[in-house]
């Protein structure tokens, strides 16, 4: 081969390379996500002048996903308004399409999509394991860009707080249902890290 062939020959794979990095699509957080069950307990103290329990306990459980339960989807620098993405899970379900605005200039959603959370309001995008993602770009309702990337879910195993939390209130509702004291708990000891 000759000298001149070999540089056009780089130049061309270096493009190339260039180019499937430059529109690869995914998630911001990454495509590497862990779960991490954490745990712990509180106990409150209720002081109102209403009949009701005046002291209450529970134990605390909630599962993270790190980096974090929201992403932004980013892709390519390309006309696009919307991004609609959906996962096929590795036991088979498959999560409702979630779609959000899409900046072309910026190549991301503009705003992030929840991953993990599950609520009566919430379903997540992600589940256990090896997840493939289908994206769809549109513009003024027609696409143009479909594709998929995989993001993994593994087991980060589990940590819990040492600290036990003690807490008062003036509420009853907080010692007949201790639990909405949780997320403040958990917040407090930095997630038993």
């Amino acid at each position: 081969m000759n000298k001149t062939f070999k540089t056009f020959l780089m130049l061309l794979l270096g493009n190339c390379l260039f180019l499937s990095i430059a529109s690869a699509a995914g998630l911001s957080g990454g495509e590497q996500y862990s779960t991490q069950l954490i745990q712990g307990r509180l106990m409150v103290q209720c002081s109102s002048g209403t009949p009701g329990p005046s002291n209450g306990s529970a134990f605390c459980r909630a599962e993270l996903l790190n980096p974090g339960e929201y992403s932004y989807f980013v892709g390519p620098n390309i006309e696009a308004d919307h991004v609609t993405l959906r996962a096929t899970r590795e036991d088979g379900s498959v999560s409702k399409a979630k779609t959000e605005e899409y900046d072309n200039v910026k190549g991301k959603s503009k705003k992030s999509f929840n991953l993990w959370i599950n609520t009566v309001f919430q379903r997540p995008l992600l589940g256990f394991g090896k997840n493939t993602v289908k994206y769809s770009l549109t513009k003024n309702g027609s696409v143009v860009e479909n594709g998929s990337f995989i993001v993994n879910v593994v087991d980060g195993g589990k940590a819990t707080c040492q600290r036990v939390g003690y807490y008062t209130s003036q509420s009853t509702n907080d010692c007949s249902v201790p639990e909405n004291l949780c997320s403040r708990y958990f917040n407090e000891n930095n997630y038993c890290q």
